[in-house]
């Protein structure tokens, strides 16, 4: 696979020195995204937007999305809401609320007709990202892959593997690519099985090390490399 692009959010108010493709706005704004329609997505549901739109602006691409905890809030409101007797469970909550809603969300507002996937992988979620990337580019050129999680909610401050802050990353996957800034995505198994279970925060500081370090899974360790690598300039006698 090669890696063409990328785009990446993280609610980091602390972060300063960052690459260009990693939008660190507290509160991000999905512009393409209609207002009535915006102002029902949670931050990290507009930042996903944002980034599909970014790589994908003609909504041209099949895209597979994962996240291990959706967005947690909205079902622990709905589950507040239920023990309620005088409260009625809002559909429009409801909706938002499941797994596929973000591309939902951006199938319609982009008019979408590609094939879109939702992901559970229990903190696999990387690696089936990657598995799945691979069987769409056997008959495919290009896909999308976004990655996000939230952080934890406060009642489950002490429970789960959330990060630090809520987060999201797309990549842009090819089969091939003769661009010379495309990098090559390549993966050698990890025979301890480790327990590593790397959340989006962990795979944008990757991408920014850009390809100095590996990224551990806990079947794999990811590694990007260049695509093209240069010749080197023959020495003269």
């Amino acid at each position: 696979m090669r890696l063409t692009d990328w785009r990446a959010w993280q609610a980091s108010a602390s972060r300063t020195a960052h690459d260009s493709r990693v939008d660190i706005t507290p509160s991000p704004r999905a512009e393409q995204v209609p207002a009535m329609q915006r102002r029902r997505l949670s931050p990290v549901g507009q930042a996903c937007c944002k980034l599909l739109f970014a790589l994908d602006p003609d909504a041209d691409l099949p895209i597979i999305h994962a996240s291990r905890h959706g967005d947690t809030g909205k079902i622990l409101a709905l589950l507040d809401a239920a023990t309620q007797s005088d409260e009625a469970l809002s559909p429009a909550r409801f909706s938002l609320s499941v797994h596929n809603a973000v591309l939902g969300m951006y199938s319609i507002t982009g008019k979408s007709h590609q094939p879109l996937e939702a992901l559970a992988a229990c903190g696999n979620e990387f690696e089936a990202l990657m598995s799945e990337a691979l069987g769409y580019l056997s008959e495919r050129e290009d896909v999308i892959v976004l990655f996000s999680d939230i952080a934890a909610p406060e009642a489950f401050l002490h429970h789960g593997d959330y990060p630090a802050c809520a987060s999201a990353v797309a990549l842009r996957l090819s089969r091939r690519s003769d661009d010379d800034s495309a990098w090559t995505l390549s993966a050698t198994p990890d025979e301890s099985l480790t327990d590593s279970a790397p959340t989006p925060l962990e795979v944008i500081a990757w991408l920014e090390q850009a390809g100095a370090e590996t990224l551990a899974c806990r079947r794999h360790h990811w590694q990007l490399s260049r695509a093209h690598a240069t010749s080197p300039t023959p020495q003269a006698d």
